[in-house]
């Protein structure tokens, strides 16, 4: 699944807005990935780590839709 959402203010992208990406690494561990729209129109990764509880609803709703 891939969203955009408000960043906090001050971050490193050009814009309010970042990309959250929420899936499962190759393994099948649950992952939160996070990245910025740089000048350039690039992506820049700013986070990524294990699913939190934060995106923990997102991330169900989106697997009652996998294939």
């Amino acid at each position: 699944m891939r969203f955009r959402e408000e960043a906090p203010p001050g971050g490193p992208g050009r814009s309010d807005l970042r990309f959250a990406f929420l899936g499962d690494d190759a393994d099948g561990a649950a992952l939160e990935v996070l990245a910025v729209e740089l000048e350039d129109e690039s992506l820049l990764v700013i986070h990524a780590m294990e699913l939190r509880g934060h995106y923990r609803s997102k991330y169900e709703e989106a697997k009652k839709w996998q294939k």
